[in-house]
């Protein structure tokens, strides 16, 4: 069954782009009428197809633009943690409430929901997913940056539409961990640099990454984002989707049908169902969050097709030494001397 809806984009409505010749190039959209058309998984339009929207970080974007300067000890204050925990929280009972069949096997979810996420693009063509960590750094899979060259790189951020809308920002320059195996997906982490320092907002914020060498709890629950397909070999989202899926223990990842020898449980954990079909990430999410409690614990790295039973999901343990002292000692450098020797 086809289900077709239409946006109106309004005349206040902008577009920014950002990038090394420019500061800020602002183009007023006219109102104009998309049609847009997806697959619905249910009989009729049911509460499943609204899009998420009740989680309202604006209260925390001000107090972020301003401590910029030391954002990774302001994410990591107490009360601000706190207020991450409890935004993750009412976003967590949105998804839990309703039995779902999209990311694959998500929800309509706002972008002010997630702000963290952003779109990483290889010559406008949407690639993969990452994160906001600060204001100039994005984290992101090393697999999604081997083959682009950073001039051909961009990232799109505070649009929950996929191909428009938000801000697009250029890439000065992009690392994939030394120490990343392309062939066994060990370490799958990278980092992308922006040429100019992103602006805070309700629906552009950065998300503080897990603590050092912290034990990941099995059958948590944790929530995955992206504009990946909505399932294997078929259509990519076009609107951001949100799914919340349970962290698995690593002796019953081993014993799923992953081969035994691709899992290195010191840079991997696994995420899904071991037994049956449940939501999961898919092509085109890679290098997108995976949050528990309001932190980045994981990105979005590989798997055996999509949403299969016996075929959790795979994803990077940023928590790893190895993985974190490389990630931090990027984001808490800004001389380039410091980076080179990285």
């Amino acid at each position: 069954m086809l289900r077709s809806f239409h946006l109106t984009v309004f005349q206040n409505s902008y577009i920014h782009k950002v990038n090394r010749h420019t500061e800020i190039t602002t183009m007023c959209l006219r109102e104009v009428f998309i049609p847009f058309v997806y697959f619905v998984y249910v009989l009729g339009a049911t509460e499943k197809d609204k899009v998420i929207q009740d989680v309202d970080y604006s209260g925390l974007a001000g107090e972020a633009e301003l401590n910029k300067n030391d954002i990774l000890n302001f994410l990591n204050s107490t009360r601000v943690r706190e207020m991450y925990k409890m935004q993750y929280e009412r976003l967590l009972a949105s998804l839990v409430d309703v039995e779902t069949r999209r990311i694959v096997a998500g929800r309509n979810t706002s972008i002010a929901s997630v702000p963290w996420q952003v779109s990483l693009r290889e010559k406008t063509y949407p690639i993969c997913g990452g994160s906001i960590v600060t204001d100039l750094w994005i984290l992101t899979a090393a697999h999604c940056l081997l083959r682009a060259r950073s001039s051909d790189l961009s990232v799109r951020l505070g649009s929950s539409w996929k191909t428009f809308g938000g801000e697009m920002y250029d890439v000065r320059e992009c690392f994939v961990h030394p120490r990343y195996v392309s062939k066994t997906k060990v370490n799958d982490v990278g980092l992308v640099e922006l040429y100019s320092p992103l602006r805070f907002s309700p629906r552009v914020l950065p998300i503080r990454m897990v603590a050092r060498d912290v034990r990941l709890p099995s059958q948590q629950p944790a929530i995955v984002s992206g504009w990946g397909k909505l399932k294997a070999s078929g259509a990519s989202a076009t609107f951001l989707q949100s799914s919340t899926i349970h962290t698995i223990a690593m002796k019953l990842c081993k014993r799923s049908g992953l081969d035994r020898k691709a899992i290195d449980p010191a840079s991997m954990f696994c995420a899904g169902s071991f037994s049956q079909n449940s939501p999961d990430a898919c092509q085109g999410d890679s290098g997108g969050p995976i949050v528990r409690e309001g932190v980045l614990i994981g990105v979005v790295s590989w798997g055996l097709g999509c949403a299969r039973g016996n075929f959790p999901g795979v994803y990077t343990r940023l928590a790893y030494p190895v993985i974190w002292d490389w990630v931090m000692g990027h984001i808490t450098r800004t001389d380039k001397s410091d980076k080179a020797s990285l």
